[in-house]
């Protein structure tokens, strides 16, 4: 999303509001487990406030800063920390310390037509932030990993660019954790992102790797993976701007020990004047090592963005997933959704 900021001395202010009335439902089987109406944030990053600046140090060098704050506008829970980073940029690239979204996020959400918003159906999701089977009863947890949408204790470098369009990276992340007895950096991970934009066309891939803090399980399966187990995730990306049209494909895969979940993700969006027109559908599969049983899951996403100005826009978004068990006799999760609502930037 673009974010039109409002200049005090070096700082830029930008922020982000979002509400939506919303309508979620999640069946097991037959039996209805959760049926919500809410007004909550539901599409484009949500309702955030942030600061970022930049500093010209001469001789091509420059210092750069953003602190960003997650904001619950429908309660009275407090700010997250979002992102928080400083940075250098010059002839040598760009390298940014702390707080950011992965390169594996950007890449996924950057050929997807609804944003990663709220409603069920974006399944690649799911190997980005971990699904909390304790705070969702009676529902399978389909996968988990140490690759959130933001990583903590990041350095990413942005190699200086060599052809217009394309873009190199690295990426480090440090777990923190105590290594004194065996030597084992837990939460440590290594990541590379590559991509290419320019007329019309965006292509990207990626792919981490983090040491030791891979979890994937099936409620009432009885397996987990060992924390032991080592984690990786890519993503490939692919969209062709038609002006008429937008075209778009995405994959990505999360490998925990000997476990996987992939998914693709085939979308369409139509600009129809101040109106855009988005459908996505999306295929999953998780395959677990002795068990019994695998996943399989589908989904679907569609909806319409209308502009109200530069910096408004009205919304209706809706979706849906089903995931299904293969074992004889299981029971398929199948969730359900939309939201309504205006989204604001400044």
């Amino acid at each position: 999303m673009l974010y039109l900021g409002v200049s005090f001395a070096d700082a830029t202010l930008y922020g982000n509001i979002d509400q939506a009335y919303t309508n979620s439902k999640v069946t097991l089987g037959s039996s209805t487990k959760a049926q919500r109406t809410n007004i909550t944030a539901y599409q484009n990053g949500q309702s955030l406030l942030g600061v970022k600046g930049a500093e010209d140090l001469g001789d091509g060098l420059k210092a750069s800063y953003l602190y960003e704050f997650g904001l619950a506008t429908e309660t009275t829970a407090a700010p997250t920390n979002r992102q928080s980073y400083v940075g250098l940029s010059g002839g040598f690239g760009a390298l940014r310390v702390g707080k950011q979204y992965s390169q594996a996020f950007d890449n996924a959400v950057a050929v997807d037509p609804a944003g990663a918003d709220g409603a069920p159906g974006n399944l690649y999701i799911f190997g980005m932030v971990s699904y909390d089977a304790t705070a969702n009863p009676n529902t399978y947890e389909v996968t988990g990993g140490e690759h959130p949408l933001r990583q903590d204790r990041g350095i990413q470098y942005d190699l200086p660019t060599f052809v217009p369009g394309l873009k190199l990276g690295i990426t480090k992340v440090f777990g923190n954790a105590n290594s004194a007895n065996n030597g084992a950096k837990v939460g440590d991970g290594t990541g590379f992102n590559a991509s290419y934009s320019a007329n019309g066309i965006y292509a990207g891939f990626t792919t981490d790797s983090v040491k030791g803090q891979g979890i994937i399980a099936g409620t009432g399966l009885g397996y987990t993976a060992q924390p032991t187990d080592n984690s990786k995730l890519t993503t490939l990306a692919f969209s062709y701007n038609l002006g008429m049209a937008k075209p778009s494909y995405q994959n990505t895969k999360i490998t925990v020990g000997s476990n996987t979940w992939k998914t693709d993700m085939f979308a369409l969006s139509v600009p129809l004047g101040a109106a855009t027109v988005y459908v996505s559908t999306s295929t999953g599969k998780m395959d677990l090592a002795g068990t019994a049983s695998d996943f399989k899951a589908k989904g679907m996403q569609y909806g319409v963005n209308y502009g109200l100005s530069k910096r408004t826009t009205a919304y209706w978004h809706a979706g849906n997933s089903t995931i299904t068990p293969t074992l004889a006799g299981a029971s398929a999760l199948k969730t359900t959704g939309f939201g309504i609502g205006v989204n604001h930037s400044f």
